[in-house]
């Protein structure tokens, strides 16, 4: 069980977490999506699950203005 530095630590994260505005979600995933995330990360592609998972929703949900020269 983690101790109460470690508890008060994981506080004072989520609290910065919410202050700028992220919310915390916990979904289930299927099998090989989890598989597949942890092969990102273990082969260096993200550095976290958190990171690979953050990049996956904003290509899906978060529409970017296109790249145009003029």
């Amino acid at each position: 069980m983690a101790d109460a530095a470690s508890r008060k630590r994981a506080q004072r994260l989520r609290q910065t977490r919410r202050e700028r505005g992220d919310r915390e979600t916990n979904v289930w995933l299927p099998r090989e999506i989890g598989n597949a995330i942890d092969q990102a990360v273990e082969s260096g592609r993200y550095p976290s699950r958190q990171v690979a998972i953050t990049h996956a929703l904003e290509a899906a949900f978060v529409q970017k203005e296109p790249n145009t020269v003029t």
